[in-house]
């Protein structure tokens, strides 16, 4: 569902500025891995197992790091039981982007048949993460998002916007230009 992009806007909108506002009102909570340089951010909620935000990362390859925008990924542990896990494993090793990056270029399916994130379930998770991906959790159950991944930023007019699923390639380079 994309909201508040450039064009006609759902009926939904007004609920949905409401969240996006919320989530970054309240975004200095969340713990996030950078990707990318630049001024403007947007926010991903993202899941390590999740089929759609493995296919957002691929579609933004081309763009990282050709524009001034920071991709902040923020992990959950939201789909599966070894969700947690998996965002642990990224957020606990030495280079979280790396880790990332592990886990969306192996993504694939698992012996078991499960589809998911190629990176290594962490066999403990620390104190720190766990507070981490609570805290990430916690915001975006407080504003009843559903669904990942789910995308938010601030836009020309200064005002929150989010798109929930994977956007076109049109609706990315709307949204680009459209980032504040």
């Amino acid at each position: 569902m994309a909201v508040g992009l450039l064009g006609s806007l759902p009926a939904s909108w007004g609920q949905s500025a409401r969240q996006a506002q919320g989530v970054l009102d309240n975004i200095r909570k969340v713990t996030f891995i950078a990707e990318g340089k630049g001024p403007r951010a947007l926010y991903i909620f993202f899941d390590p197992n999740c089929p759609f935000c493995h296919e957002l990362y691929k579609k933004l390859r081309p763009i990282v790091g050709k524009t001034d925008v920071q991709f902040r990924w923020v992990p959950m542990g939201l789909l599966t039981a070894s969700s947690l896990p998996k965002a642990a494993a990224i957020l606990q090793a030495p280079d979280p982007l790396q880790a990332f990056y592990k886990n969306e270029n192996d993504y694939d399916f698992a012996a078991n048949g499960q589809p998911g994130g190629g990176i290594e379930l962490a066999q403990t998770i620390n104190p720190k993460v766990r507070a981490e991906l609570a805290a990430n959790l916690a915001l975006y159950n407080s504003q009843k998002l559903f669904g990942v991944p789910v995308l938010v930023w601030r836009n020309s007019s200064g005002l929150a916007d989010m798109m929930i699923g994977v956007p076109s390639e049109a609706q990315i380079d709307s949204l680009l230009k459209d980032l504040r």
